[in-house]
């Protein structure tokens, strides 16, 4: 089976990822590959893990690493056995002062590790008895999440991610300004529910939100400071904050955000659902937090968790297909390397990027955060690759995984289909975004097997071989890919243990198939923008001839309005395509609002060409008339069903603005 070209891959999982799209929407790992160890021959050897050895490690690294990712500054932080093992800044916190990342100064965003601040303070609660984890959260609110499915939504459904909200992107992020009230937020854009609750796992910032808002009603605190007192403080986390702006005191510890290295410094980011990524903290408080997360939930000014209370949290809960390596715990999500058991969870904001990993068994944590997106490419996959450096270092894989066998598994239906993230938005506008985010499983000529999506450091899809039924290793390491196959034989589920356990990519029903939708945009764009700019190129030729309209009365207002419905069909569409795969940080913001509904209009426009368009298809075929003039017609009678298609099929068009 052939594959399609992806040329939409990166953007994906970016938006689904990436939200696979702006990093700040998915607030998750990059989806480059990190949990893949080669098979090699290579004899399996650690190293002792010193200061001296770390230190050596990451400045063979990340210096030249961040001059390659255009980043403007780092900082990593190493504990082991309850002490800081190393705390370095690399780069600038100030590019304008070139002032120099300080771990014990310097304040990071934290993105989305901030949700383990978050559910930390929900199992607090727990033990505080006010909270059960099984109870509908409507019980907790002030406001109802609508009961699409019989069955309620649980906290522990909010902390696997299996509540089943589609994605929110409206009002996520914004720099400056104030902050969000939180209720009010949640109450105005509660998502829609697309899966039934515990049945899909599909990463949330607005289920997180949720629970923190829920955190705030039960403790009676507003929530930044409930973290402060309940959280920082009995951590040592002097220098940390959930509050948007930061506190006076903390303003000049900030780190500058940037886009690149050399792009000026952004303004402070408001993250609107702050519980979901609002943290501010140094590398220094960052590793007092992975020390208390890994000595039983014990702090160096009281105790933050009970030993028992951590431990649930941090093993596994939810596991999104039968036989995957990797797990959502409560909160905690699994990053597994060479056998050991490694906790944690990456984070973004639109400039900041970062990822922590706990080796609980070891009582060693890394924590690395870097103030800029730089060339877009580059941030998922430096964090990624430290963790795997340090992981295949100091803990190597103790066996080494036995070679896939050189014969697959013999199916009836090969395998092959097109598939989209669980992580993605359905019932808005946005939705047109996640049409570009498909990926193709294929079927090579070896036997092997290719997901467009899961793609190697070089950006070539991976080659897998099933070792077992709906069980795949990747040729040359043990990574592992998951699928789930229905009585027919066909693929209808994949994952891999290369990603946490945030998403899985499910079969794209036919109807929004890009292998058809794509051609057919292109075609409808194509003929009406050639049926627009003919109108004046006829006109001028008419002119310069002295000829008139072949048309007049009726006839001549009906082609009119075609053509003029034509132009509005190109700006609505390809305009609406442009905003929502390349202004996703205005989208955030809620700052294009006149585009939007200019392009909304223009679409209301272009669907009314239908009549005029029907009427004219109708005139042609009743009366005496070419064939071309009748074929003619019925193209764009076509041209304009697809138009109001595409507008129903991706609700182009809406009252609400709230994506």
């Amino acid at each position: 089976m052939k594959q399609h070209k992806q040329i939409w891959g990166p953007l994906a999982l970016t938006l689904a990822l990436v939200l696979p799209v702006a990093p700040a929407l998915a607030q998750v790992p990059n989806p480059t590959p990190v949990i893949t160890s080669p098979a090699e021959d290579a004899p399996v050897t650690s190293h002792p893990l010193t200061a001296a050895d770390v230190e050596t490690l990451v400045d063979g690294f990340l210096p030249y690493a961040l001059k390659r990712g255009d980043i403007a500054g780092a900082v990593v932080t190493v504990v082991k056995d309850g002490q800081i093992l190393l705390k370095k800044g690399y780069g600038v916190a100030d590019r304008e002062t070139n002032e120099p990342v300080d771990p014990d100064k310097h304040l990071f965003r934290q993105g989305s590790i901030s949700k383990l601040f978050t559910w930390t303070a929900v199992m607090q609660q727990v033990e505080a008895g006010r909270l059960d984890l099984d109870t509908d959260v409507n019980q907790y609110l002030d406001f109802k999440i609508p009961a699409t499915f019989a069955e309620p939504i649980t906290i522990r459904h909010l902390m696997t991610h299996t509540a089943g909200f589609e994605e929110k992107v409206r009002d996520l992020i914004a720099f400056g300004g104030p902050p969000a009230d939180l209720g009010t937020l949640l109450a105005s854009h509660i998502p829609a529910r697309i899966f039934k609750p515990g049945t899909t796992v599909a990463y949330s910032n607005y289920a997180t939100a949720l629970a923190g808002y829920i955190v705030q009603r039960l403790s009676g605190e507003p929530f930044a400071d409930y973290i402060d007192r309940h959280i920082l403080a009995p951590a040592g986390m002097t220098r940390s904050s959930m509050a948007q702006p930061l506190p006076a005191t903390l303003v000049p510890l900030m780190a500058k955000g940037y886009e690149s290295s050399r792009d000026p410094a952004k303004p402070f980011e408001i993250i609107k659902p702050a519980p979901a990524g609002s943290l501010s903290a140094t590398g220094a408080d960052m590793g007092r937090f992975m020390i208390a997360m890994l000595k039983g939930g014990e702090g160096p000014n009281g105790r933050i968790l009970k030993p028992e209370t951590l431990a649930q949290m941090q093993k596994p809960h939810y596991r999104p297909l039968p036989g995957q390596k990797l797990a959502m715990g409560l909160g905690f999500y699994e990053q597994n390397r060479n056998g050991y058991r490694i906790m944690g969870h990456g984070g973004d904001t639109t400039l900041f990027h970062s990822d922590l990993a706990l080796w609980l068994d070891e009582g060693v944590g890394l924590h690395i955060a870097m103030n800029s997106s730089g060339d877009g490419a580059s941030t998922g996959p430096m964090r990624d690759e430290l963790i795997a450096l340090f992981a295949d270092r100091y803990f190597p894989a103790r066996e080494r995984a036995p070679a896939p066998p050189a014969e697959t598994v013999k199916r009836a239906v090969p395998v092959g289909g097109t598939f989209q993230s669980s992580r993605r938005v359905d019932s808005t506008m946005l939705s047109l975004t996640y049409l570009f985010s498909q990926g193709d499983l294929v079927t090579n000529e070896d036997g092997t097997a290719s997901f467009a999506l899961f793609q190697d450091f070089a950006g070539k899809p991976k080659r897998w071989r099933e070792i077992a039924p709906d069980r795949w290793q990747e040729v040359g390491s043990d990574s592992l890919m998951h699928t789930k196959t229905d009585a027919s034989g066909r693929v209808t589920t994949i994952t891999t243990d290369d990603y946490p356990a945030i998403f899985v990519f499910e079969r794209v029903p036919a109807s929004t198939n890009i292998g058809w939708v794509l051609p057919a945009l292109g075609i409808t764009l194509v003929v009406a923008l050639f049926t627009a700019l003919w109108w004046p190129v006829a006109a001028l030729v008419r002119r310069h001839y002295g000829r008139p309209h072949p048309l007049s009365g009726r006839p001549l207002l009906a082609d009119r309005l075609v053509r003029a419905a034509s132009l509005m069909a190109v700006v609505s569409l390809g305009g609406m395509t442009a905003v929502m795969t390349m202004a996703i940080t205005p989208l955030m913001e809620g700052s294009i609002d006149w585009l939007l509904r200019l392009l909304q209009f223009s679409a209301l426009l272009a669907a009314l060409g239908l009549l005029p368009a029907a009427w004219q298809a109708w005139r042609l075929w009743r009366e005496p008339a070419g064939w071309w003039a009748r074929i003619r017609s019925l193209l764009m009678a076509a041209i304009f069903l697809m138009v109001l298609w595409f507008i129903a099929t991706f609700h182009l068009v809406s009252v609400s603005l709230n994506y």
